[in-house]
């Protein structure tokens, strides 16, 4: 089954529909247990078995949380816990890293990581022995940042901060972070966040994040200690802004604009220098697309992958899921996609995020 969220520019409350084949829903509202209108916004969904987690953009919440699946039907999935959360000043202004959370990623060590838009940061959270909570700590995450800066504030749960410190709606000024060091760029435009962080990966000891301000990924390594959030570089710029990341097959896909870009990656994985990434375009827009870009997208374990197509922030009519067959030599050769098949059309609203499970 596919999971998908959705922009919300056609309302967007509680937005996790499920398909079950070419344009069949299962349901357009997947989640219960839990007040549907404290759900809004919903961006990542990352599976960490038995676990779903969702990134839950509403401002007034901005939380993460931890579903599990039901056993009959199978696509809908039950409230578990809030798995993470901000701290507020009042109802207004974040004190911490996690705000408007866009997605996750779990390293199989411990720690998850979390990327915010509205406080331009990734978190860190050390997750709990059962898996449903997650604790950002009341300090910065990143032992590279405190032994950078032992007299500069960081937000709580840090891990990579951002080249603008003082943003609208934190309460907290924090450093600037030089983009030598890792910053993250961001743009503020009519006192609002438009760009900065976005989507987050992880492959070997290193953790990949969407600088979309800047269009390239940085990379960070994730070992614990005193090397735990060590700036690595980026990766070249590309020629649209980055948003979505996934690792698959030994490779980096990264969906920038209308493209889809694609680089091998070290083998064996590596948390050092150097990490040579060589983007190359495996899929642009569809024709019959034109002026749409690329989205989120995942993988079956029959050797295809799903893509999202969107249209601006949303709305009605807009955007379309297609699958495509993988073919690749070996994991340091570009696979190639081909014989695309509509799995939605005419959406509702713009695909955002989207998650393959079996069953």
């Amino acid at each position: 089954m596919l999971l998908v969220t959705f922009h919300g520019g056609s309302g967007g409350i509680n937005n996790v529909v499920v398909y079950s084949g070419p344009n069949t829903i299962s349901t357009s509202a997947a989640l219960t247990g839990i007040d549907s209108s404290d759900l809004s916004e919903l961006r990542g969904l990352i599976w960490n078995n038995p676990y779903l987690y969702v990134a839950n953009g509403k401002s007034s919440k901005s939380d993460v949380i931890c579903f599990q699946p039901q056993t009959s039907p199978n696509y809908i999935f039950s409230y578990v816990s809030e798995f993470v959360a901000p701290t507020f000043s009042g109802k207004s202004e974040f004190e911490t890293s996690i705000a408007h959370p866009f997605s996750l990623v779990f390293d199989g060590a411990g720690y998850c990581y979390i990327s915010n838009q509205d406080t331009n940061v990734v978190a860190r959270a050390a997750v709990s022995s059962n898996g449903q909570t997650g604790d950002i700590g009341t300090s910065p995450q990143s032992s590279y940042l405190t032994q950078l800066c032992k007299t500069c504030t960081y937000l709580d749960g840090t891990f990579a901060g951002s080249q603008t410190g003082t943003l609208p709606n934190v309460k907290i000024a924090a450093s600037d972070i030089a983009s030598l060091n890792g910053g993250l760029s961001v743009t503020i435009a009519s006192g609002k966040v438009q760009n900065s962080v976005r989507d987050v990966a992880f492959y070997g000891g290193v953790l990949f994040v969407c600088d979309e301000p800047s269009s390239l990924l940085r990379l960070y390594t994730t070992a614990a200690g005193s090397t735990a959030g060590t700036y690595l570089g980026s990766g070249p710029t590309l020629p649209a802004s980055p948003t979505h990341l996934a690792v698959q097959g030994g490779g980096l896909y990264v969906s920038a604009g209308g493209t889809l870009y694609w680089s091998a990656l070290v083998s064996p994985p590596a948390p050092t220098l150097p990490w040579n990434l060589y983007f190359q375009s495996v899929l642009t827009v569809p024709s019959t697309l034109a002026g749409y870009s690329i989205g989120g997208i995942t993988f079956d374990q029959a050797g295809h992958v799903y893509v999202a197509f969107q249209k601006g922030k949303g709305g009605v009519g807009t955007g379309a899921i297609y699958l495509y067959t993988i073919s690749q030599v070996n994991a340091q050769t570009a696979p190639v996609l081909s014989s695309p098949q509509p799995i939605a059309d005419g959406l509702t609203d713009t695909p955002e995020f989207l998650l393959y499970l079996p069953g």
